[in-house]
């Protein structure tokens, strides 16, 4: 192992962030994307080096209530429509969670690239400055399934630096985003006021999986929407 890897498992067990964030880039940088070498064989032979050392340092300090992995963490999957609200319901979740001591880390799936991947750190301003917080935009790169490529890898990755809860954001609604189902442990579906007929068309897909249904915006005129949707979800299980 390189000593630049060595210092990243390092500072990854030790909570630092720009450790955290230089690791996952190091394994997930696509080079045909972006113009730099994270891509290259040499760096992902150390990107599997380090993953490996992580895991086995934190299996081997792990404490009783840790899991087999030696990681303990509750994974929530965060999917919706876009305009739901995904981005704002997160950050104000997380603000909650990191209020009640919690270290939270939200995974953002999407469709865009770099400047847009950063756009979105901008929307959730507040919780990315939050020091028990950490943001990343992780583009899917045409993945199916809801989720990035490395996403599973990010997600140890969080947990060995100490955080407790993970929110990955999936990138779609539909049949083919369910595959984050094997990533989480729950999975949330967002879902608009007056979005009943539209969502009950993919019935087949998120929404078999979904073990919670939040309707957000679920206030001020649009309170009558919100109860006659709750009223359809309700009745999705019958």
């Amino acid at each position: 192992m390189q000593p630049a890897t060595q210092r990243l498992v390092d500072g990854v067990l030790g909570g630092d962030r720009t450790s955290l964030s230089r690791s996952i880039t190091l394994g997930t940088v696509d080079l045909e994307v972006f113009d730099l070498h994270s891509s290259l064989k040499s760096d992902e032979e150390q990107a599997e080096l380090l993953l490996d050392t992580v895991l086995a340092r934190r299996r081997s300090a792990k404490a009783a209530h840790v899991d087999a992995e030696g990681l303990t963490s509750f994974r929530v999957g965060i999917a919706g429509p876009p305009g739901a609200g995904k981005s704002t319901f997160i950050e104000t979740f997380g603000q909650f969670l990191t209020a009640q001591d919690h270290k939270v880390a939200v995974l953002a799936i999407g469709t865009y690239l770099w400047g847009a991947a950063t756009a979105f750190v901008g929307v959730l301003f507040k919780l990315s400055n939050d020091p028990n917080a950490f943001v990343r935009p992780s583009p899917s790169r045409g993945t199916l399934g809801g989720v990035a490529q490395h996403t599973n890898d990010i997600v140890l990755l969080c947990e060995a630096g100490g955080y407790d809860i993970i929110l990955v954001e999936s990138v779609g609604l539909g049949q083919s985003e369910i595959v984050i189902d094997d990533t989480v442990d729950m999975v949330m579906l967002l879902v608009p006021p007056a979005g009943g007929d539209e969502l009950q068309g993919q019935k087949k897909g998120i929404v078999e999986i979904a073990d919670i249904v939040v309707v957000n915006k679920a206030d001020g005129e649009l309170a009558t929407y919100v109860e006659l949707l709750a009223g359809v979800h309700l009745g999705w299980g019958s």
